[in-house]
């Protein structure tokens, strides 16, 4: 998935919030009820802290995080470098059984040119884009408009200088999101707020403040993008891992509920001693369960709250992993393998990754080679999807210039007569995958020569010069 990211704004939401803030009207008894379920008895096996001797829980912080392996259900181990050569012509027969399509209706004063991440329920779906934040009927119907972007221009280009930050998230009718204000954009960010929409009273209450105490001095100067997703912890509250993605700080990945109270700090091991480059962690949801794939970290975790990481998955790159402080200092990692996108769904997993770093310049070079490969966790084998290690390009206006950046490759569709390719760029709420594209998109894939350029065509002839679809497959 080509990931759209605001390069425009050195931004890093900070929030957390000290364990003496608002408590949630549970008890720990009832906020923990589902956890007992899944966490191994003290008793049974007790969390090895070797290596956090020097570790204390900070002050206000009810729990200490565990790392404790179930010996019943071990780590799966994703083999990337033993299945090199075990390659397959994908089709998307292989992987669903059923496609339908989502055609969005611009909002009436707006029209949005990118859209950067979407969410939905049974009844909404809402669009994160450069514009603002927009509700949808699940027909793709505008309903109403929550957040509207203000866009200021300057000699680089446009950007956002008060609005929506990217990773939203949505769960039992309320919606997750951070809105920032720049006070210049010379300055850069100057505010940071953590907000929970209510979707049924459409009521915004704002949660947390990045200007608040200790938090402000700890994060004034963080840089990157903060990442988030929530779970169930009781009958009406919620658990919220967000992760910094900081420069700055040592305990980056904190749990805590929507009412403020931090319930745990984990410990960044894999932290190099240099970071120059934004590194991104991927947390998202698989059947109400926080998933955890931290930046630098070959592990991927199930996050049982409130304290414990369980690993799930073990990527082996073998001799081809590269090395995490040449990784963060920018090194073009020359013969390595990094990973460039991950999605899970109940039955598979999508890996890309390429061999050395995809930046820019060594794309428009054509010295970088892409890979895709599809995890089955049923049969737990991998395998490469058989197709060119050299996508196509497309030139990409940023601002004085322009540059170029891969097509995304896709699986050829041949399960319903429209087939329009894909390539999973996320999962819904149901499990079902999706991919967003609009017109312009289609153009690109065209002049790849990759694809059926006739039915195409046809989908690009049916949708308006500006348009956005979302295609759904299951």
């Amino acid at each position: 998935m080509e990931k759209i990211v605001f390069l425009c704004l050195p931004v890093l939401f900070l929030v957390a919030a000290c364990g003496n803030s608002r408590r949630p009207g549970l008890s720990d008894k009832d906020l923990f009820a589902q956890r007992k379920v899944e966490t191994l008895q003290e008793t049974e096996q007790a969390p090895d802290f070797s290596d956090m001797e020097n570790y204390v829980v900070p002050p206000g912080i009810k729990y200490k995080e565990s790392r404790a392996v179930d010996p019943s259900a071990p780590p799966a181990v994703i083999d990337i470098v033993g299945n090199l050569n075990n390659k397959k012509d994908f089709k998307l027969s292989d992987i669903a059984s059923s496609v339908r399509y989502i055609h969005l209706q611009h909002p009436p004063d707006t029209k949005f040119t990118s859209i950067s991440d979407i969410v939905s329920d049974d009844e909404h779906i809402f669009v994160n884009s450069l514009q603002g934040l927009f509700c949808y009927s699940t027909e793709g119907e505008y309903i109403y408009t929550l957040k509207v972007n203000k866009l200021e221009s300057d000699n680089i280009g446009t950007r956002i200088v008060s609005g929506i930050l990217n990773n939203i998230d949505l769960l039992n009718d309320r919606l997750i999101y951070r809105t920032f204000q720049l006070s210049s954009i010379e300055e850069g960010i100057s505010e940071i707020w953590l907000n929970v929409f209510d979707v049924k009273e459409l009521d915004t209450q704002m949660l947390l403040n990045s200007q608040s105490g200790e938090l402000q001095k700890n994060y004034a100067q963080s840089k990157y993008q903060r990442r988030l997703n929530t779970t169930d912890i009781g009958a009406s509250s919620i658990y919220l891992l967000m992760d910094a993605q900081s420069l700055f700080i040592s305990n980056s990945l904190t749990g805590v509920t929507i009412y403020g109270d931090t319930l745990c700090k984990f410990n960044n091991f894999d932290r190099p001693a240099i970071e120059r480059v934004s590194v991104s962690s991927d947390i998202y949801r698989i059947n109400g369960q926080i998933i955890l794939r931290k930046s630098y970290n070959d592990t991927v975790f199930r996050v049982i709250p409130p304290n414990r990481l369980s690993p799930a998955y073990v990527i082996n790159w073998g001799e081809y992993k590269p090395d995490m402080n040449q990784h963060a200092a920018g090194s073009d990692l020359e013969g390595k393998f990094v990973l460039r996108d991950w999605a899970e769904t109940e039955r598979f997993i999508f890996i890309q990754y390429t061999e050395g770093r995809s930046n820019v310049g060594r794309i428009a070079q054509g010295i970088v080679k892409f890979y895709w490969a599809i995890y089955d966790k049923t049969a737990k084998t991998l395998t490469h999807y058989l197709t060119s290690t050299t996508p196509a390009m497309r030139d990409v206006d940023a601002g004085r210039m322009k540059i170029k950046v891969p097509i995304p490759t896709l699986i050829e569709n041949n399960i319903e007569s429209v087939g329009m390719p894909f390539w999973p760029e996320g999962v819904n709420h149901k499990d079902e995958m999706y991919m967003i594209f609009s017109k312009e998109r289609i153009a690109d894939y065209i002049a790849s020569g990759k694809y059926r350029s006739d039915k195409l065509q046809a989908i690009s002839d049916n949708m308006p010069d500006d348009g956005f679809c979302i295609m759904i497959v299951k």
